[in-house]
C-alpha cells in the first residue's frame, strides 16, 4: 500500500498482516469446527493430510451482500496451524480491554482470505485452508509459531463488508455557508466520489479544523473505529491518497489520543466533512473531505 501521512490508520492483526476461489474437498478431509457464529471455535482435524489447494467450507452461510478481494471486512476469527497450534484469535479480550473483531482491508491480509473469501455472504462462518503459498509463503511466520511448510487453518465469522460502492448519504443536507467559509473547496455529488483543491496562496491551518459540509441522518460518531471513504491533498496540491481510486474505504481511529479525528465525535454518520490538519499533525499539512459511512 502507498504511504498516506496521518491516515495510516487500519488496524493491524500481527499474525495475519502480509509479512480463484478455494477449491472443494471431501468433508472427511476437511477439519470441522465447533460452535455457532460468534462464538470461539474449536478446530478438529482428520487423520489426512492438508489439501494442497486453498480451500474454503461455508459451514454456515448468511444472509448478508457477497464479499469481494477488495472489501473492507469485520470479521472474528481463529487461526490454527494444520493438526498444530492455535496461533491467534480475536475472539479472547486483548489485553485488559474487550474482545475486537479483525477490520482491515483483505488486500492487507495474507492471500488466501481475500481469494477465499471472495463471494461469500455477510453473516457466514467459513472454514479456510491455506497451503503456504496462499499464506506466509517459504518464510513461514517465525512470530506465530509458522513454518515455510505449514499449512494454516481459519475459522472465520464475516461480520460485515464494506466494499468500494460504500458511501455517504446523496440526500445528506448541504451547508453551503459552512462550504465557503473554508479556503479548501470541496468538488463531486454527495453519496458519490469527491475531491479537494487547495488554492493556492491559502494560508495553512496553525490547528486540526473541521467542517462539516454536509450532514446526514444517521446515529452520530462515537469514540471507537469509523470507516470512511476520503480523499485528500497536501497544501502543495499534491495527492496523498484516494480511497475511492484504491477501491476500498478505509478505518479511522476516533479517540482522545488522535487529536486529527476528534472532531468527528457527534457528527451523523452519512454526513460528509473537511478536515484541515497542519503540519505540526501531518507534514506537510493536508486537506481532506472525509465520507462518514459506518462505525463496526
Amino acid at each position: 500500500m502507498r504511504r498516506r501521512p496521518v491516515l495510516a490508520s487500519t488496524v493491524l492483526a500481527a499474525a495475519l498482516v502480509l509479512a480463484g476461489c478455494g477449491s472443494s474437498e471431501p468433508e472427511s478431509s476437511l477439519p470441522t469446527a465447533s460452535g455457532e457464529f460468534g462464538e470461539k471455535p474449536e478446530i478438529t482435524f482428520p487423520e489426512a493430510e492438508p489439501p494442497t489447494e486453498l480451500t474454503t467450507d461455508v459451514i454456515s452461510e448468511g444472509d448478508g451482500p457477497e464479499v469481494a478481494e477488495t472489501d473492507l471486512i469485520v470479521a472474528d476469527y481463529l487461526g490454527q496451524v494444520w493438526d498444530g497450534k492455535v496461533f491467534d484469535n480475536s475472539y479472547d479480550p486483548k489485553g485488559e480491554g474487550e474482545a475486537q473483531p479483525l477490520i482491515i482491508p483483505l488486500s492487507e491480509l495474507v492471500p488466501g482470505w481475500a481469494k477465499g473469501l471472495a463471494g461469500v455472504k455477510v453473516g457466514s462462518r467459513v472454514l479456510l485452508s491455506l497451503p503456504p503459498e496462499e499464506g506466509y509463503g517459504e518464510e513461514g511466520n517465525e512470530q506465530a509459531g509458522i513454518e515455510g511448510t505449514d499449512t494454516i487453518v481459519f475459522v472465520v465469522d464475516v461480520r460485515d463488508s464494506y466494499g468500494a460502492d460504500a458511501k455517504a448519504q446523496a440526500d445528506a443536507a448541504p451547508d453551503a455557508a459552512a462550504a465557503a467559509s473554508v479556503a479548501p473547496q470541496v468538488t463531486g455529488e454527495l453519496g458519490s466520489e469527491a475531491t479537494v483543491t487547495v488554492p493556492a496562496g491559502s494560508p495553512e491551518p496553525t490547528e486540526v479544523v473541521t467542517t462539516v459540509l454536509a450532514t446526514g441522518t444517521g446515529d452520530p460518531v462515537v469514540e471507537g473505529n469509523l470507516v470512511a471513504q476520503y480523499s485528500g491533498v497536501d497544501w502543495a496540491g499534491s495527492s496523498i491518497g484516494s480511497s475511492w481510486e484504491d477501491g476500498t474505504p478505509q478505518l479511522f481511529p476516533v479517540s482522545p489520543e488522535q487529536p486529527t479525528f476528534a472532531g468527528l465525535v457527534g457528527v451523523p454518520l452519512g454526513s460528509r466533512v473537511l478536515l484541515q490538519i497542519p503540519s505540526a499533525e501531518a507534514s506537510p499539512a493536508i486537506a481532506v473531505v472525509i465520507d462518514l459511512i459506518g462505525q463496526p
